[in-house]
């Protein structure tokens, strides 16, 4: 007895269709996850906005002590010009910040950087307000100068930044994202660093 010809032609299609699901199966899959940017893993773990170049406190005519290996990690608020209630509300998330960070909170401190020094019933309400947080001035015009290869949004109006204990601006906190993000890396940063 002879096998029908007709019968095993399609045995035979739903081979080759199933060799080609398997080979370009995959292959359609991840073009579609990398279109739609699905399933595709982070390449960083930082969940703030990481500063690209190499800015100091220096650069903004902040002088602070101590700098290096023994000093603390800082949530710096910076407001070139007067601190209106945009720059309260991102020293309120500092503090927050600082607070959240728990058992490892005196490593860390919180500082509002500003191009003016403040009227004194403002500077009152400030310490009142914030016992623990530091005042101290910077060049506005030196400010604006070492921000220009950044995004423009980080120019503009009151910032967050994370400072590291060798004076280093290592990350910026978006006005606009949640500040958890800043603070768990922060404590990934505390938990990884034996500096500060």
């Amino acid at each position: 007895m002879t096998d029908n010809p007709s019968s095993s032609r399609p045995r035979g299609q739903l081979k080759l269709l199933a060799i080609c699901a398997v080979v370009f199966g995959p292959i359609l899959v991840a073009g579609l996850m990398a279109h739609f940017n699905i399933g595709i893993p982070q390449t960083h773990s930082n969940k703030s906005d990481l500063v690209a170049g190499e800015i100091q406190l220096d650069d903004w005519q902040i002088a602070l002590d101590p700098v290096g290996y023994g000093a603390p990690w800082r949530l710096v608020v910076t407001s070139p010009e007067a601190c209106t209630e945009a720059c309260l509300q991102l020293v309120h998330e500092a503090r927050q910040i600082n607070v959240a960070v728990g058992r490892e909170a005196d490593r860390v401190e919180h500082l509002l950087a500003s191009g003016s020094r403040l009227p004194h019933s403002e500077q009152e309400n400030l310490e009142t307000r914030f016992p623990r947080l530091q005042q101290v001035t910077l060049s506005a015009p030196a400010y604006h100068s070492s921000l220009q290869q950044l995004p423009t949004s980080w120019q503009q109006g009151p910032q967050l930044w994370l400072v590291d204990p060798l004076g280093r601006v290592v990350l910026h906190q978006s006005a606009a994202a949640p500040g958890k993000h800043l603070l768990d890396d922060l404590k990934r940063l505390l938990k990884l660093s034996k500096v500060g």
